[in-house]
């Protein structure tokens, strides 16, 4: 009988997917037609992506971050500031990769082999797959079925839902976020020390899971071994060792940020207040009808609602859910920016979605279909190489 719950369960929720990642392609696909020059904002696409003799459509799913997690997975951090991308994502993407033929190549201009894109795109859209069904059953644990399914819904049509189909770490630290913190629910506390320890060699943000796990654990009444924390930081400090051991700068992922992220400052924190003025003083110096201007109007939408929101809720969302989603929402605004912010806003919003669906339940619809609109935008953009997060 619960194999016949999770079979059911789970081929709903893949269907789901299979219409994103079809839909994905599909307006990919027609992004040549509205967008015919390449914005080409990043290096590498033709030693990475090019080679792989696969039409634009597919291969640009691997843009921006994509192109250095895969030189990465190929070469090692061979390339100055390439630290700043941490090490889990590139591993498992080099072991897949030996799934795949070699395809020879006498070219030495060409830095990579194609099996790595294949490797990439195939982990990243599986491990979304696989973060899906555990969200799901994350959030069933506080509310009814009907709105776990809309929380999936509404997080497939999120304008910048693409990221997780792409060469980038949001669906890999999303699956191990929501699993570790099912565990933990679940009372599975080793497990979730040990997925959480490789959160945090997959991205900075997986450290923030260690307040959340803490605050859990002392809330909770059961026979608790308290060595266990001690495994969560190893991921982190295991690549801080190796920073060490071969650039002499344990820290050298922080250090390398600002030349990835637009006036971020790695030197010095920044308050809110700040960052936001500055932005009022881009509105207010730039031409309405740039790119530039629509890039910061979007950074700071997707920053100020979700806040807007986890404010409004405080006192509704599970105390360490609201502490992890706010944390993962501010840490990158302290640089003095808010880049990147529509695709750092994805996780928060996965704890905000259930109390917005069982809030605001009717105009779920509407708010599905300007989602899909402004993502379809921003997913021609992504793979056209503008600018997006």
């Amino acid at each position: 009988m619960k194999l016949w719950k999770f079979t059911k369960m789970f081929k709903k929720i893949a269907s789901y997917f299979l219409i994103w990642r079809v839909t994905l392609f599909f307006i990919a696909f027609l992004s040549i037609f509205f967008l015919p020059m390449f914005g080409a904002r990043f290096p590498y696409a033709d030693r990475v992506l090019q080679i792989t003799h696969l039409p634009h459509w597919i291969w640009g799913f691997g843009n921006f971050d994509g192109v250095h997690y895969l030189r990465i997975a190929q070469d090692g951090y061979f390339a100055q500031y390439s630290q700043a991308f941490f090490p889990l994502f590139p591993i498992l993407i080099r072991l897949f990769s030996f799934v795949f033929p070699k395809v020879p190549n006498l070219d030495t201009n060409i830095f990579t082999d194609p099996s790595y894109f294949y490797s990439g795109l195939i982990l990243a859209n599986s491990f979304f797959l696989g973060a899906l069904y555990v969200l799901y059953k994350l959030v069933r644990i506080d509310f009814k079925k009907d709105v776990s399914f809309l929380t999936i819904i509404l997080l497939l049509v999120f304008p910048t839902s693409f990221f997780f189909g792409s060469i980038y770490t949001e669906s890999l630290f999303l699956l191990l976020a929501v699993t570790s913190i099912y565990l933990i629910r679940k009372g599975n506390f080793f497990w979730a020390v040990i997925l959480i320890s490789l959160s945090t060699a997959t991205r900075i943000t997986g450290i923030l899971l260690i307040p959340l796990y803490l605050i859990e654990v002392f809330k909770s009444k059961k026979n608790i071994n308290y060595i266990w924390t001690l495994i969560i930081p190893l991921g982190i400090l295991a690549y801080m060792y190796y920073l060490k051991t071969n650039f002499n700068n344990p820290l050298y992922f922080l250090s390398s940020q600002p030349i990835f992220g637009a006036s971020r400052s790695s030197s010095e924190i920044i308050l809110l207040p700040q960052v936001i003025y500055r932005y009022l003083k881009i509105f207010m110096t730039t031409n309405v009808f740039t790119l530039p201007f629509f890039n910061a109007f979007l950074e700071f939408v997707f920053t100020l609602v979700p806040l807007t929101f986890l404010v409004v809720y405080f006192k509704k969302i599970r105390f360490s859910y609201w502490f992890f989603a706010i944390t993962i929402l501010l840490i990158g605004t302290i640089t003095g920016t808010f880049s990147s912010q529509p695709r750092y806003a994805l996780i928060p919003m996965v704890f905000i979605f259930p109390y917005l669906i069982t809030r605001y339940g009717k105009y779920v619809k509407s708010a599905i279909l300007v989602s899909i609109l402004l993502g379809t935008i921003l997913t021609m953009l992504f793979i056209r190489g503008y600018w997006v997060a």
